[in-house]
């Protein structure tokens, strides 16, 4: 059974390698053409922290956006809310909310005891407002006195499930709105992902996931009504104008990550024969630093490359940065010769990120914890974003 798993995932693996080379090219050309963009931006903070290089590191919670089968790693109850200041500087007002609660589900036999994992159902929030913006006309362009405030809005139903304790899966559900006053535009977008957890404490990881499958969206409402008169006539018709359809920024992303694991108190001297007989984990660990790197392929604009390191002082302490580029661009000059090569020449988010997480136990015996996370991600424009969140595991 277990060589069936691991030749399901690597055919998995490679015909989602051989989409991603063909369907999600990185075209930049395409750049600007995908509706509903708020579907790629992160909202939790640990993530952010390594510019989104933990596909395959990533668990709990803040997995929903990453990658949805990081949370088949929950067990109990797993809750958190993230605030965004996004752009700051701008004087723009964006923030984003964001909140997640998942649960893992267990059947108990109760002639044998026995336990039997169901998989971990989640639910999500998120919501990005742009504040009041004035209304302004062809006739007052300095503004009407009215006001609308934009909303991008997505409600997400997860579920991952733990096949064995090397390969990890899940699917996202995402109903999609955007809106203002007179305007609004819904959409279902479908995200799935896998991790394979191998090695002898379980630190070697892959992950892969597909984000933002559905069917094209576009704009209804008042907003796109005009109202006109008939020609030679006093009568007054209402006039319907149709919006484009948009497709929604799909992409693929493929991750790999590895653990190096120091281990200390009663495990220090045994040797590593000794230690795999223990069957110790990343949370036994007294030291441990990860090395993450992953690959998106945009459907809509260039690919990105990122890169991640974190350390983590046992369960209460971790710090990690990150850094995020594009794939080189090649300017020609007249002649149509090799003129220069330029490094991620559109992406926002190209550059560093950092983030810190505490972690306080919430009890003497198990795991409930309460977590305080905080990362910066640096911006070519403005003054960067700031992410926090606060999570709580029972």
């Amino acid at each position: 059974m277990k060589n069936i798993y691991k030749t399901l995932l690597v055919c998995l693996t490679v015909c989602l390698t051989v989409v991603s080379f063909s369907g999600y090219a990185g075209n930049k050309d395409r750049s600007g053409q995908a509706g509903a963009q708020h579907l790629l931006i992160d909202p939790w903070a640990r993530s952010n922290g390594w510019s989104g290089a933990c596909i395959a590191e990533i668990r709990g919670i803040e997995a929903l956006y990453s990658n949805v089968a990081g949370i088949a790693f929950i067990k109990g109850t797993d809750f958190a809310f993230s605030r965004t200041q996004y752009f700051s500087g701008s004087n723009c007002g964006i923030s984003i909310n964001s909140f997640g609660i998942a649960q893992g589900l267990r059947k108990t036999n109760k002639e044998t005891g026995s336990v039997t994992d169901l998989g971990t159902i989640g639910i999500s929030i998120f919501n990005m407002g742009f504040g009041n913006i004035p209304v302004t006309t062809v006739e007052q362009p300095d503004g009407t006195s009215a006001i609308f405030s934009p909303k991008l809005n997505y409600i997400g139903i997860h579920y991952a499930k733990s096949f064995n304790r090397y390969i990890h899966g899940g699917v996202s559900v995402k109903i999609v709105n955007e809106s203002i006053s007179d305007l609004k535009a819904n959409g279902v977008a479908i995200d799935a992902g896998i991790q394979y957890v191998s090695g002898a404490y379980e630190n070697f990881k892959i992950g892969i996931t597909l984000k933002n499958i559905g069917l094209p969206i576009s704009y209804k409402g008042d907003g796109l009504t005009i109202r006109g008169e008939v020609v030679n006539t006093d009568y007054e018709l209402s006039l319907e104008q149709r919006s484009a359809a948009s497709e929604l920024p799909s992409m693929l992303c493929l991750g790999l990550s590895y653990d190096f694991l120091i281990f200390g108190g009663d495990y220090k001297n045994m040797s590593k024969e000794d230690l795999k007989q223990e069957g110790l984990t990343r949370n036994d660990a007294d030291h441990r630093f990860t090395l993450a790197g992953s690959f998106t392929a945009n459907a809509y604009s260039r690919d990105i490359f990122a890169i991640g390191l974190e350390y983590g002082l046992k369960q209460f302490f971790m710090v990690r940065a990150g850094f995020a580029m594009e794939n080189l661009a090649f300017v020609k000059d007249e002649a149509g010769e090799l003129d220069h090569v330029v490094l991620s020449p559109d992406n926002m988010y190209a550059g560093p990120s950092a983030g810190v997480t505490f972690a306080a136990p919430l009890s003497k015996k198990g795991n409930q914890r309460l977590y305080i996370d905080y990362s910066y991600r640096f911006t070519k424009q403005y003054k960067g974003n700031h992410y926090m969140s606060l999570r709580i595991t029972l």
